[in-house]
């Protein structure tokens, strides 16, 4: 599949969102054909189909297909999924968890590897937010109107808790590897972690920890061949071998299966993503979001 035929740009959100949202997104696929490709273990999506259906199969071969135009939540992505559209145009905002927590009252647990209507959690809103973004004639325009619709959506609801942003932040720290020391990091029994971590992030302490320690490994390795993995794969890993066998799992299939693939699909997210935030995964976004602002500008009239 040819990169070109495949465009992804992001945009960060306004200031105010930016402890909850990671990022916008803009995909447009051209060509005549629908594309394919894996997406990578992550946080919650809320996914706008403008004019491209779109199915996603997850791990467990259970097959979500939904029609265009339409307003989708996606829940947290424990496994690698597959997804199916286009041509067309699709319009995304990703979450991290402490943004499921400021966005929605339900447990993230109870939608772990789901995708569904957006109007489960806002009601008439995901259809207002679909028909405004439809009205779009551009990028500023796009993320204009997420910003209005986000903020408006937020008003008056607490912020995040600074315990979510600590607990994401040690997450994220490599020397954190034990369900134990993340507990004692946040100055919290293993039982409270737990239930802080499906309530908000989605997965279990220590699911969650795996899933981490493998998209670092993954982020590391991606763009080098084997011979090489051994001196970049997490330190938390025991051998080489271990990261293997998480690969399979979280991947679904074997590295040797994996790099044989077309991927430019993710290879052009990735580097999209990582031109504006330094890192290419969503489930690798910082718990702290930057300041900077590259935000579209109109066209000249």
């Amino acid at each position: 599949m040819p990169e070109s035929r495949v465009s992804f740009r992001y945009f960060l959100p306004a200031p105010a969102l930016r402890a909850t949202i990671t990022t916008y997104y803009v995909l447009e696929v051209g060509g005549d054909e629908p594309i394919e490709e894996l997406l990578f273990p992550e946080w919650a999506n809320i996914r706008l189909l403008l004019d491209a259906d779109w199915t996603q199969t997850f791990s467990d071969r259970r097959v979500a297909s939904h029609t265009a135009p339409s307003a989708l939540m996606s829940g947290v992505i424990s496994r690698m999924a597959t997804v199916r559209g286009g041509p067309g145009r699709m319009v995304g905002a990703g979450f991290l968890p402490a943004g499921w927590a400021v966005f929605t009252a339900m447990p993230a647990s109870d939608y772990l590897d789901q995708i569904g209507p957006l109007s489960t959690f806002v009601g008439a809103g995901a259809a207002e937010l679909l028909g405004q973004v439809l009205a779009c004639d551009d990028d500023a325009a796009t993320v204009a109107t997420l910003d209005a619709w986000f903020l408006a959506h937020m008003a008056g609801r607490e912020a995040a808790q600074a315990l979510l942003v600590a607990a994401h932040e040690a997450l994220m720290d490599p020397d954190v590897r034990s369900v134990a020391e993340w507990a004692r990091r946040l100055g919290r029994s293993p039982r409270q972690l737990e239930r802080l971590a499906l309530t908000y992030f989605g997965m279990g302490p220590k699911a969650l920890l795996r899933r981490q320690r493998f998209l670092r490994s993954f982020a590391a390795i991606r763009e080098h061949p084997p011979g090489l993995w051994g001196r970049m794969i997490d330190p938390g890993y025991a051998d080489q071998s271990q990261f293997v066998r998480d690969f399979r799992y979280f991947m679904g299939m074997p590295s040797r299966a994996y790099f044989a693939r077309d991927f430019s699909f993710m290879r052009a997210a990735g580097k999209a993503r990582a031109a504006l935030l330094g890192d290419p995964l969503h489930g690798l976004h910082a718990a702290t979001p930057g300041t900077a602002d590259p935000r579209p500008r109109r066209r000249p009239e």
